[in-house]
């Protein structure tokens, strides 16, 4: 009498068995040896497929054979080997097409897909006639930053069409690489992107620091690297204007590094040392800025700037209120007339008080109204943001004449409560303004930063009341005091159709993205653990009945 909860399995079993351990383990091998190679894990699995299809030939010779022979097997073995090779063929494509960098976006909103602003960026990329190559720092603690990353960088290679390729590196593993790269890599910056040279060097390097906001992050730097080299702006250093490299308080080195740092060339030239030896402002001049001057313009200076200007050049003029006879752009200076003359914009006698709208004195003016139908005022005074604003540390009006030579308009203006105090000497020497219509002041709304543009030369000008706003010590607080410089020098250069200062407007971080391992182990639940066990459950049903 049998005993029925013994277990007994008979020849036919054990070779089903058997077919079962070396499908599951030929699928293992194949699929450990796509992701690692011919590693230790693949080489057991490996084994066990044998074992078990030597089980089927040692337990099942008939079957066997007819397998090789290609005679018709018994159904439930067709079916458990046909399962067990269609996962092998659903995981080795997963393997192959995860590893082909395949990118594709089904989502309804298109939250897998660059914006449109990287979009025309990933075109010019196309159209430049150098590769580029991003250089990524991981190592192996952290690789599942990278993996993340990655399926950022895999979208603008993607859309690059071939023209940019993505590089990693593990600085343990490649020490003198990396050491090239150390100090931005302390810093915490770990990807960069370079110009591919015909004979595979890299030049113009430029960090891409990564802070979470990958697209607009990596978008930024990369038209940077673009127009890196081909904007060169000169600071005018002859007039005893403020210094471009000085850190201290008074210099203007925190608006020149960050030119320098957006890809922009910044050199120092001198108009009295061009007048003095009868040269002119270098044709690669994109800009010329003039800042805080301390003294008139001679002739010869005027005469060399017009020249420049006569052929399309641009010049950014910040000019203080100075208690000096040698004031610059004075009512009745050679520059102040050729500014009139030429461009419709003169600097005026009168230092503009506002009670409605200053800081921390009526002097220290605040950007009261601001035209935004310019490419210089649209990112002042944005709504609900007031570090947007531009502050002033007692500026000069500015006339603009309303039937000017050449197209010119307003860019800020104090509020319909200020005036113009005309006493500079009681103002500078004992800190007392009050309005006296008998002194000649006036009660008015005025301007303060004014453009003009030729047409016919393309020559551009910007002039502004004011150069303390300028300096160190002030540029940052508030932030408009920069945005206002750097737009201006935009749209000056036409630096600023090809870079943003500011960040564009881009698509919100991808809430889904995650690591390779975790798509991994997806992967794995979806295509091999749940038909797996499918197939164990059938072939324990089958085991199971044979034995009734």
């Amino acid at each position: 009498m049998n005993d029925r909860n013994t277990l007994q399995l008979t020849r036919g079993q054990i070779g089903q068995v058997g077919i079962l351990l070396g499908s599951l383990g030929l699928i293992f091998a194949a699929s450990s040896f796509l992701m690692n190679g011919f590693s230790t894990l693949t080489i057991v699995v490996l084994l066990v497929s044998v074992i078990g299809f030597g089980l089927w030939a040692v337990f099942l010779p008939d079957e066997f054979r007819a397998v090789l022979t290609g005679r018709q097997m018994r159904h439930s073995t067709a079916a458990i080997l046909s399962t067990a090779i269609l996962i092998g063929i659903v995981v080795a494509m997963y393997i192959i097409v995860q590893r082909a960098n395949i990118v594709g976006d089904m989502t309804i909103d298109e939250r897998f897909t660059l914006s449109a602003p990287s979009m025309e960026l990933m075109d010019a990329v196309q159209r430049n006639s150098r590769d580029i190559q991003i250089t990524a720092f991981y190592n192996a603690q952290e690789i599942e930053y990278r993996e993340v990353d990655d399926q950022y960088f895999q979208l603008f290679e993607e859309a690059s069409n071939g023209r940019l390729h993505v590089v990693y590196v593990d600085p343990d593993e490649q020490p003198a690489l990396a050491a090239a790269y150390a100090n931005a890599l302390e810093n915490g910056i770990y990807t960069f992107a370079s110009f591919i040279e015909d004979d595979g060097t890299l030049s113009n390097t430029v960090p891409v620091p990564i802070t979470g906001y990958h697209e607009q992050e990596i978008s930024q730097r990369l038209a940077v690297l673009l127009a890196a080299g081909q904007f060169t702006v000169y600071f005018e250093t002859g007039l005893d204007t403020l210094d471009p490299i000085a850190n201290q308080q008074q210099g203007m080195s925190v608006l020149n590094n960050i030119m320098r740092q957006n890809g922009l060339i910044t050199n120092a030239i001198s108009l009295a040392e061009l007048a003095a030896s009868n040269s002119n402002i270098p044709t690669d001049a994109s800009a010329l800025i003039i800042a805080q001057p301390r003294r008139q313009m001679t002739a010869g200076e005027v005469a060399v700037l017009d020249e420049y200007l006569q052929r399309g050049g641009s010049v950014f003029i910040a000019a203080d209120a100075l208690l000096t006879d040698d004031l610059f752009m004075a009512t009745d200076s050679v520059f102040n007339t050729y500014m009139w003359d030429h461009y419709g914009l003169r600097m005026s006698d009168m230092i503009v008080v506002d009670p409605a709208s200053s800081g921390e004195s009526q002097l220290s003016i605040l950007s009261a109204q601001v035209f935004t139908n310019n490419d210089i005022g649209q990112n002042i005074n944005i709504e609900n943001q007031p570090d947007t604003a531009v502050q002033f540390h007692i500026a000069r009006a500015i006339e603009v004449n309303d039937t000017p030579p050449v197209p010119n308009g307003r860019v800020i203006m104090s509020s319909p409560q200020s005036w113009g105090e005309r006493d500079w000497n009681s103002l500078f020497q004992q800190n007392q303004f009050t309005f006296d219509s008998s002194q000649g002041d006036v009660r008015d709304q005025f301007t303060t930063v004014a453009w003009a543009y030729n047409e016919d030369t393309t020559s551009k000008v910007v002039l502004v009341g004011d150069g303390d706003f300028l300096t160190n010590g002030r540029v940052q607080s508030p932030q408009g005091n920069a945005t206002l410089f750097l737009d201006s020098i935009g749209w000056m250069t036409g630096f600023t159709e090809k870079v943003e200062f500011e960040p564009r407007s881009y698509n919100a971080t991808p809430l889904v993205f995650v690591g390779g391992q975790m798509l991994d182990t997806i992967a794995f639940f979806t295509i091999v653990v749940m038909p797996g066990s499918l197939l164990l459950i059938a072939l324990a049903i089958w085991l199971r009945r044979s034995r009734q």
